[in-house]
C-alpha cells in the first residue's frame, strides 16, 4: 500500500509519454511539414506573378460594428497604408458586404490621402471574414 501512489504515478508518465510519442508529435511534425509547404508555394506564385503585399486578416467583430468601421479597423488600415501602393484587395464576409466595403473606401476617401491612383478589389465570400492587404501591381 504504501508503494501505490509512486506506481499510479509511474503509469501515468509512461501513458502520458507514449501517448505524447505516438499521437503529439507525429501529428505535430506533419502540420509543421505542411506549413512549409504552404510558404513554398505561396512564395512561388508571389515570385510568378509579381504579387507584393501581406495579407492581414482580422476578426470581423473587431473591424465592423453595425458594418460600419470601428476605430480599431481605421488605425490598423493606416498602420500599412503607404503612399506607394497602387491597389487594396478586400475580402469581406457575406452580410452586408457592399456596406462594410463601401465604409473602409470611405474612411481611405475621408482620411485626404494624396494618392495618384488606387483600386480597389473586394471579393465578397460566404465564411465570416474579413482580410485586406494592399499591393504595389
Amino acid at each position: 500500500m504504501r508503494y501505490l501512489g509512486w506506481i499510479i504515478s509511474l503509469i501515468l508518465a509512461v501513458g502520458f509519454y507514449i501517448a505524447y510519442t505516438t499521437q503529439y508529435r507525429p501529428m505535430s511534425n506533419d502540420v509543421a511539414e505542411l506549413q512549409k509547404e504552404i510558404a513554398m508555394w505561396e512564395n512561388m506564385l508571389k515570385n510568378e506573378k509579381g504579387l507584393s503585399g501581406d495579407r492581414n486578416r482580422f476578426a470581423t467583430e473587431r473591424f465592423f460594428q453595425n458594418d460600419k468601421l470601428t476605430s480599431y479597423g481605421e488605425v490598423e488600415i493606416l498602420r500599412k497604408f503607404d503612399l506607394t501602393q497602387k491597389c487594396v484587395e478586400m475580402y469581406i464576409s457575406a452580410p452586408n458586404a457592399f456596406q462594410r466595403a463601401q465604409s473602409v473606401m470611405q474612411f481611405l476617401h475621408d482620411q485626404r490621402l494624396l494618392y495618384k491612383n488606387i483600386m480597389c478589389l473586394a471579393e465578397i465570400d460566404s465564411s465570416e471574414r474579413f482580410e485586406y492587404r494592399f499591393t504595389s501591381d
